[in-house]
């Protein structure tokens, strides 16, 4: 018997409250650019990082993800029951900003068809170095106060936000147990909805390409007096 069943009901410790924090493209570039400039992240730590930025996935999930899972042709990842947390095998499409990730790496390790992604620079065992790798980041980005499921929640709401349908959004995300693929529906509707989920993923990766591609630079304004001088036919 659990020894903590004895304890009253009123006596037990509230549920911690669900985190709500969620983060803007523009704040992802942010860590973004500061994962490429900072100092103390390996070259490796820092593509998982982006990666994770990119893809919304666990941090489990990619610090465990292999090249014989990874299609750079068909631009997928399909993620074996054994990986994910409930169990189901789940497929996600890779947009550009991902894929260019995945593809400057697969060449940097001579191409290899099994083995690591992401391995550990030091031991090239899946990498735990959670804690340490965020305070590196967070002092290059000179910002705190999320966690790496942030970045989950932040693909959720801006597809929201996007008009994307929350079905849509948690078939992406493998949520067996949502609101919208829970219960009876769960039971019955079995369809994957993949051309929406590519969809998905394809407006995530252009919203974050705009974000760390930045604004446009303003023209430069010329003076009234200089006449542009054209070519004659």
């Amino acid at each position: 018997l659990n020894p903590c069943g004895l304890v009253a009901k009123a006596r037990r410790p509230r549920a911690p409250k669900p985190r709500e924090k969620f983060l803007t493209p523009a704040e992802i570039a942010t860590l973004w650019h500061a994962a490429g400039a900072s100092a103390d992240l390996e070259a490796v730590h820092r593509d998982y990082l982006r990666f994770l930025m990119a893809v919304p996935c666990r941090r489990g999930e990619a610090a465990a993800m292999e090249w014989g899972n990874v299609d750079l042709e068909a631009a997928t990842w399909t993620q074996p029951g054994a990986m994910t947390k409930n169990g189901d095998a789940h497929r996600l499409h890779l947009h550009p900003l991902a894929l260019a990730i995945l593809r400057e790496r697969h060449k940097a390790a001579d191409r290899p068809t099994k083995g690591l992604v992401f391995p550990g620079p030091r031991n090239g065992h899946q990498i735990d170095t959670f804690h340490k790798i965020k305070v590196a980041l967070d002092k290059a980005a000179g910002m705190n106060g999320w966690v790496f499921h942030d970045f989950r929640r932040s693909f959720a709401t801006a597809l929201g936000e996007a008009g994307i349908p929350e079905t849509v959004a948690d078939a992406v995300l493998n949520h067996r147990q949502s609101a919208t693929r829970g219960g009876v529906l769960g039971v019955y509707q079995r369809a994957q909805r993949w051309p929406e989920q590519l969809a998905a993923m394809s407006a995530w990766g252009d919203a974050l390409a705009a974000a760390i591609k930045g604004p446009d630079p303003a023209p430069v304004p010329q003076p009234d007096n200089v006449v542009q001088l054209r070519k004659r036919a």
